[in-house]
């Protein structure tokens, strides 16, 4: 076989390697927007919730502020008394830290909500 050949094959290889990458990026590009749109919405809804929530239970709110921690998050966490121990472990603080934080940023919890947010005063 010549050389001449193997230049040819190797083009007429790369050509279509070429033509099916092009392909590929074509039929991907709707399903890589349609995930970024994805993606968008639920950043909003889970911002939308988190902002709901908050106005309604505000010591939620400052618990998440302190903890730094995603209220949606705490919801969805199988225990969520753990979830809010675990928070305290990495943020460093004690549960009478976070008490003090907490009665310090706002007006003193109702008893109920502290035992709700897993600090059970």
């Amino acid at each position: 076989m010549s050389r001449l050949y193997f230049i040819s094959m190797s083009e007429a290889v790369s050509t279509y390697l070429a033509d099916k990458l092009a392909e590929y990026k074509v039929l991907v590009a709707p399903l890589e927007r349609a995930h970024k749109e994805i993606d968008l919405s639920h950043r909003f809804l889970m911002a939308k919730l988190e902002t709901e929530i908050c106005e309604r239970i505000p010591a939620l709110a400052l618990l998440a502020e302190i903890l730094d921690f995603s209220i949606i998050d705490l919801l969805v966490a199988q225990d969520r008394s753990e979830f809010v121990r675990e928070a305290m472990v990495e943020s460093g603080l004690t549960s009478e830290e976070v008490l003090r934080q907490l009665r310090s940023l706002g007006p003193p919890p109702a008893h109920e909500d502290l035992a709700l947010l897993g600090l059970g005063a």
